[in-house]
């Protein structure tokens, strides 16, 4: 498990295979929380930019929106999720509740 204090909520290893899709490409999810997700990607979106995106496990897809909240240039990005629906936001406490 990743944790760091400054988060409000646990960050975990996602399982093996998970990743985000987006307009702009496509990266493996590095780890995951109820908050946001970092996503491996060489090239990340710049700090601020608000993009729909899914996240994909397995056989599931959620569809989702967030702001790119951190961007390390070569390695990825942090995104904050936001205006997520109470669907979406059920699947991914579900698909969370299994990692753990």
């Amino acid at each position: 498990m990743v944790e760091e204090k400054r988060r409000p909520s646990p960050r975990l290893r996602a399982s093996p295979g998970s990743h985000v899709s987006y307009v702009e490409g496509a990266g493996a999810i590095r780890d995951l929380s109820v908050d946001g997700v970092f996503v491996l990607d060489p090239e990340p979106l710049p700090v601020g930019t608000e993009f729909k995106f899914s996240l994909r496990f397995r056989d599931q897809e959620i569809p989702l929106q967030g702001i790119v909240r951190r961007s390390v240039d070569e390695e990825g990005m942090g995104i904050e999720f936001a205006g997520i629906s109470r669907e979406a936001r059920r699947q991914l406490r579900l698909h969370i509740a299994s990692l753990s």
